[in-house]
């Protein structure tokens, strides 16, 4: 059954007795009521005929399947985008703000046009403004109330740091400083728990909590593992569509279908796939490795070795140098130089280039992601990036997508052969997305794009597939099927992997080996 409120601004966030929820006062003082929100993109519905209303005091969560309008409806809540259809009605002055799932520090930084490995140069930081620099401008507040929203995020050791040297639990919490310095009294936070480890999440959904007992009105886009404990109401959609509006204590997530596991049908079409360059006798050899930015000490001492056929989970929390030691296997840290480090077979700086190096290496990432769809001019196509303020203007379809993996192009794809053609229509195919081949990139789902560039990655058949955090975004049942695809084909192809995550759900079977590393130390198992 619907709930209606009719708290003004002043009252909105005030607890209330769930029990005197009626009201005759006139709807337009009501807090937050939905009225038939519907979107349409084209032909296609993001958003049909969502309805509910929250009372004073009332949080929400909102959950469903990747794709399913999740982030849209977010969107309309926090007034950043209109429906097509439908009616929002507001309390009166009331200040709402959205958390955006991909911050924007990077452009903020003045690093607007840029290549992949410029974080880890010291060249151009000059002009990257520090934590409590970028909080002074963006919200133009005191610097007492700024040094009690650090001291209340727990950040103040960070307040002098560069915003890209930030890890991902310090840039979330900085994003929500950012937010808290304006005095919202609604908040919505897309996917805040994305890309968190274990201790970072905890500390985060504290955070949260303790907004809401200062009164501001949470509404947080998640999956249904990462729900508060603070949340009252769930919304899950699908398809676009309410699937269930209920109380968290009655809320029952919805059964994933479970993996196919008799997928042998499929083989036969591995054979049809180059294998792998295996004759190196050692894919990545480092030696008392160290990395220092800016006078701060990332990576210390670390020694790791990887076989070719061998598969590595590589963990820790965040901050941990996770990032800056994949940038010295990938060739985009020039500390590579400097360091005892070997990439297949090679010294580095023993006269190879590095396309070279990236020739070899299938790479998927977040970050990458993003950096594929700026460089086609696209900002709104997946979560967390304001479709506000851009235009979509220029994609590629989801075929050249994956044949821009045979010469590492990111944004754009040169004319590919029959032989790449062949290959790429193959992964398409055990991928089971034959259904998007003329598709356009933009129009895929988050779960589609990511098992796509997975695609991309693996088409030149690398020596060395690295996935960095793959299943961000993605449902549980689209992770699971992920997850067990990948271990078929690490089988199938004898597939060097490193794979990074947070979740052990997430590592595939055929992991056998661990690195971990913990304050820039590799921590011995």
């Amino acid at each position: 059954m619907p709930l209606y409120c009719a708290a003004m601004k002043t009252g909105f966030c005030k607890t209330e007795n769930p029990h005197r929820r009626q009201t005759t006062l006139p709807t337009p003082s009501a807090g937050l009521t939905a009225t038939g929100l519907s979107v349409q993109s084209g032909r296609t519905a993001i958003l049909r005929d969502i309805t509910f209303s929250l009372a004073p005091g009332e949080s929400m969560a909102i959950t469903g399947t990747a794709g399913s309008g999740k982030t849209t409806l977010g969107r309309i809540l926090a007034g950043q985008q209109l429906p097509t259809s439908g009616r929002l009605t507001v309390a009166p002055n009331l200040r709402r703000l959205m958390i955006q799932q991909q911050d924007h520090f990077f452009a903020l930084a003045g690093q607007r046009s840029t290549y992949y490995g410029q974080r880890y140069e010291n060249q151009g930081m000059d002009d990257c403004p520090t934590v409590r620099e970028y909080l002074s401008k963006t919200a133009a507040d005191t610097s007492e109330r700024i040094d009690a929203v650090l001291k209340e995020m727990e950040i103040e050791q960070i307040a002098d740091r560069k915003l890209l040297q930030l890890s991902n639990g310090e840039r979330k919490r900085t994003q929500l400083a950012e937010a808290l310095l304006q005095q919202p009294d609604l908040l919505v936070l897309d996917q805040p728990f994305t890309g968190l480890d274990t201790r970072s999440r905890g500390k985060l959904a504290l955070q949260l909590r303790r907004q809401m007992e200062n009164g501001i009105c949470l509404i947080v886009i998640c999956d249904p593992e990462s729900i508060p404990d603070c949340i009252h109401w769930i919304l899950e959609l699908d398809h676009g569509q309410v699937r269930q509006f209920t109380a968290r204590e009655r809320y029952i997530p919805r059964a994933d279908a479970a993996p196919a596991e008799n997928d042998e049908a499929d083989d036969p079409l591995f054979e049809f796939l180059p294998p792998p360059d295996e004759s190196f006798s050692e894919i990545v050899s480092m030696r008392n490795v160290c990395v220092q930015l800016n006078g701060k000490q990332i990576l210390d001492g670390i020694t790791w070795q990887i076989k070719p056929g061998e598969q590595w989970a590589l963990q820790g929390p965040n901050g941990a140098g996770k990032s800056t030691l994949l940038s010295l296997i990938t060739a985009d840290n020039p500390q590579g130089y400097t360091n005892d480090l070997i990439l297949f077979d090679r010294q580095r700086g023993s006269g190879e280039s590095i396309w070279d190096i990236k020739r070899r290496i299938g790479f998927v990432s977040p970050e990458l992601h993003l950096y594929f769809l700026r460089g086609s001019g696209i900002f709104n196509t997946i979560p967390g990036l304001d479709a506000t303020a851009h235009e979509v203007y220029d994609s590629l379809t989801c075929m050249e997508v994956i044949t821009s993996g045979f010469q590492d192009e990111i944004g754009f794809s040169s004319p590919a052969d029959d032989h790449q053609l062949r290959i790429a229509r193959t992964w398409l195919s055990i991928l089971k997305l034959e259904h998007l081949r003329e598709r356009l990139f933009i129009h895929a789902s988050l779960g589609e794009q990511r098992a796509l560039l997975l695609a991309r990655a693996l088409v030149k058949s690398p020596s060395l597939l690295i996935l960095d955090e793959p299943c961000q975004g993605m449902d549980s049942g689209q992770i699971k099927r992920f997850v067990h695809l990948l271990d078929r084909i690490c089988i199938r192809l004898h597939t060097t992997m490193i794979y990074v995550t947070h979740r052990e759900e997430e590592i595939p079977p055929c992991v056998a080996r661990r690195f971990v590393l913990q304050n820039g130390r590799h921590l011995p198992a």
